[in-house]
């Protein structure tokens, strides 16, 4: 008996087959990217509230002006710099927000993957030139921008290079069921703006309030008269020198410094405490190779002062042992009062 011929609806549809497969795959990878796209939403979004906040950084303050540039780490010097301008840092901060804002929604991943990428390759150049311990995060997120740019490289190189008609890009799709994918429209948005603002209340939660008391004795002030006597030998006259007070206050901290007639630097923070009267608590400058623990095992210096404004613009400080007339340092200032112009001053160019 002759077999039955088979009839070509009974043969396997192959090729449905593989366009389920392909569907999976594709889908796999789009979630792949998702992920990766999304850990690195976070990061940009994290950074970018951090700088729009000015708590990354903070902000540039004369309590902080009696340090030499050659006592400087150089994280230090680029911590200085950055917080000294608050508009570069607005819009480094603005900027990664906004990448960690196009990153969550579809059609515009590879917009914010391109600010990513940027953002990410100044902060892994800034990290390594001044060598800023996170280099190794900075590397890993400007990895994770290119990877996630990957599906639009051929559209941008065309773009780039003239080369043909640029194509639409590819839409990332998490979901290939239409029905699902209709809700994920919805949902989606939702849960990006929420997940932004739990981030940005978060970051703006970690730094503490900042305030600004310009009364005395905020300023940089060199010592104009000293009831103490001079030590016989420089290298142990202990006497006070300049000192330093700062005008932005961290829940009713300040930064502080004072140098001694020896040369020796100590930093803190201050307090206002009552009428006239303030604490410090004062430290050595960390040497290196000493870890923060090991620099904050001994207790810091702490000293109750009297500050009493005189008619001149001198202030009385007293207690502690000292009993000082401090006089306004105008030359450590300049950084903190210079400002900007547009149009060119008389003492232009004013670099020193």
């Amino acid at each position: 008996m002759k077999d039955r011929a088979t009839s070509p609806t009974d043969a396997p549809d192959y090729s449905l087959e593989k366009q389920v497969v392909r569907t999976a795959a594709v889908t796999l990878g789009w979630w792949v990217h998702g992920m990766v796209r999304l850990v690195l939403a976070i990061a940009m979004v994290y950074y970018g509230v951090a700088k729009l906040v000015f708590g990354q950084f903070g902000v540039a303050d004369m309590g902080g002006a009696l340090i030499a540039q050659g006592e400087m780490s150089p994280m230090g010097v680029l911590w200085r710099m950055v917080a000294l301008s608050p508009l570069f840092q607005f819009l480094a901060g603005l900027a990664e927000l906004g990448a960690g804002l196009a990153l969550l929604w579809r059609r515009t991943v590879p917009l914010g993957a391109v600010l990513a990428g940027g953002s990410m390759a100044l902060v892994f150049v800034l990290n390594l030139g001044y060598d800023v311990p996170v280099k190794q995060i900075s590397l890993a997120l400007l990895i994770m921008s290119i990877l996630v740019l990957i599906p639009w490289m051929p559209r941008l190189a065309r773009a780039v290079l003239g080369h043909g008609e640029i194509r639409p890009g590819p839409v990332p799709t998490l979901m290939p069921w239409r029905p699902l994918a209709r809700v994920m429209n919805i949902l989606g948005p939702i849960a990006g703006l929420v997940l932004v603002g739990l981030i940005s209340w978060g970051v703006a939660a970690m730094y503490p309030e900042r305030s600004t008391d310009e009364t005395a004795p905020a300023g940089v002030w060199s010592v104009q008269e000293d009831a103490a006597s001079p030590a016989a030998q420089l290298s142990e006259d202990t006497r006070w020198s300049a000192i330093a007070f700062g005008e932005n206050e961290y829940d009713g901290h300040a930064v502080v410094q004072l140098r001694y007639a020896n040369g020796e630097l100590l930093t803190g923070s201050y307090q206002r405490t009552g009428e006239g009267t303030v604490e410090l608590s004062l430290r050595p400058l960390r040497d290196p190779g000493v870890s923060i623990r090991e620099h904050t095992e001994d207790d810091p210096t702490e000293l109750t002062l009297t500050v009493q404004e005189r008619g001149d613009g001198t202030v009385h400080l007293t207690g502690e042992g000292q009993d000082l007339v401090l006089a306004p340092d105008e030359s450590a200032m300049v950084l903190y009062e210079r400002g900007f112009s547009w149009g060119a001053r008389v003492d232009d160019p004013f670099n020193r």
